[in-house]
This record gives C-alpha cells, structure tokens and sequence, in this order.
C-alpha cells in the first residue's frame, strides 16, 4: 500500500512540475509561427517605413522566419528587392544567430515531447494506483496552477519594471555568443523585430499562460470541493 501511495505521489509532482511547462511552450510556439501576429507588429513599429521595404517584401520575410524556426525550411536565405535591387536580407552575423534560435526551438520541441509523454505516463500511473483519481488529478491540477502562477507572477513583475535587461539575462543564459547583439543601424533581423516586439510576445505569453492557469485552478478547486 504505501509503494502505491509513493507512486501515485511521485505522478502527482511530474503533473504539477510539466504541466506548466508543456501549456507555456505551447502558448509560446502558438505566438511564435503566428504570421499575423508579425504583421500586426511590423504595422504597430513602422516597420515598412523605418526599414523601407515594402510589406510584400516583409510578408515573406516573416513566411521565410516561420517555416525556418518550424524546421519546414533548411535555411534562412532570402533576397528581397530594395530600391529595384535584389538583395539578401539577412547577413551572416544574422543568420548565424536564427540557427542558435531554430536549435533553441528544437530544444522546446524536444522538451515539449518529453513533458507529453511524462504527463501521460503519470495520468496512466495515477488511473492504476489513486483510490479517487478525480479528487487526484485535480489536487495537480491545483498544485500546477499555484506552483506556475508564483513563478510567472513573479517574472511578470521583472518584465515591467525593466525588460531589457532580462532579456539580456536570457541571451546571457540560452545562448554561448554573442551573434546576438545586433547592429540596429544596419542589420535587417533587429530593425524587424526590435525590443517593443519581444516585449509585447513575451506580455502576451505571459497573461495567456496565467489566464489558462487560473481557469485549470478555479475549475480544480470547485471540482475537488465535490469530490
């Protein structure tokens, strides 16, 4: 009896511990390869009028990034048309560093598989070993929702009272160069997306993530009252 106790225990801390993260890397990649979203952005930063590339142009630069970071596409090579002359878009500089980012998104795809297959393991875990496995489940889900929340209020506040410098943390963190600091002058990649643009993605993952939190622990708090 306590062997079965002590396995379903372990599955409940797996479901609390990768259900947040398999949700945020969904949230993420859902903003991430979404076109509109880009576009909206490139309208909201001026980007057609500061870069002076027409939106066509930059409609299949923001295609091109996509397919890249999906792995649909084997490189990042494009060439646009600036004054009647084709030209490639991104330098070297630029493209060395969208192949640290497409391994960094490989990285998420892996851990977002390893999160799935855990997260079922421990569901199917739970099904053979909890005495009520409704009242269970929905303690993780209770458990995942505090948990995640605590954490992403708390980089919530980091992100508004100074962006830039964690975000900086984060290329310090996640990347071993320094491929990305990029010229603003002269470099398409940075004049595209600029730091307005990470900001409102990261905002937006942000309140999605902690907005699907709060509804899963509302839902597992009034579910498990009933139990």
């Amino acid at each position: 009896m306590k062997k079965i106790n002590y396995v379903c225990k372990i599955s409940q801390g797996v479901m609390i511990i990768f259900l947040p993260i398999v949700l945020l890397l969904m949230i993420f990649q859902a903003y991430a390869f979404d076109k509109d979203f880009y576009l909206k952005e490139f309208e909201k930063y001026h980007i057609a009028e500061n870069t002076k590339i027409e939106q066509k142009e930059l409609d299949r630069i923001a295609d091109k990034m996509i397919h890249y970071l999906k792995d649909e596409d084997n490189n990042i090579k494009i060439f646009i048309k600036i004054n009647e002359k084709n030209t490639e878009a991104f330098g070297e500089r630029e493209k060395l560093h969208m192949m640290d980012v497409k391994k960094l998104f490989q990285k998420g795809y892996l851990l977002q598989k390893i999160g799935i297959s855990f997260l079922v393991i421990s569901l199917i875990l739970l099904i053979k070993t909890s005495e009520k496995i409704d009242r269970d489940i929905y303690k993780s889900l209770k458990g995942a929702s505090i948990l995640s929340l605590g954490c992403m209020i708390f980089i919530f506040v980091l992100v508004q009272i100074n962006f830039y410098k964690y975000f900086t943390y984060f290329h310090k963190i996640f990347f071993d160069n320094d491929l990305w600091l990029l010229n603003p002058k002269t470099d398409l990649l940075i004049q595209m997306l600029p730091l307005g643009f990470f900001y409102d993605i990261a905002t937006k993952i942000i309140v999605w993530f902690m907005g699907s939190m709060i509804f899963l622990g509302i839902v597992s708090l009034y579910k498990e009252r009933y139990q």
